[in-house]
């Protein structure tokens, strides 16, 4: 796994979810939909639908951000 993975990872087994904000704002990630993305593909689940939370921009203007929940991994299945 790459770094921003690993953070994110970190991040979602620490408190259970973590929006594009937080992301931003703790790791300087502004792709994380792209980083989610990737840690499916890896195996990772994550509540489906993604949450949708309501805030405010820093102007101020109301805004809505993704809230990905995660569930932990995918249990490999025996041979």
């Amino acid at each position: 796994m790459n770094n921003q993975k690993d953070k994110v990872i970190a991040y979602v087994r620490t408190y259970g979810s973590i929006t594009p904000e937080e992301a931003r704002e703790t790791y300087s990630i502004t792709r994380l939909a792209a980083v989610v993305f990737d840690l499916k593909e890896l195996g990772h689940m994550f509540v489906e639908p993604t949450e949708i939370v309501k805030g405010k921009n820093k102007f101020g203007e109301p805004c809505t951000w993704a809230k990905y929940q995660y569930l932990g991994m995918k249990n490999k299945e025996s041979s």
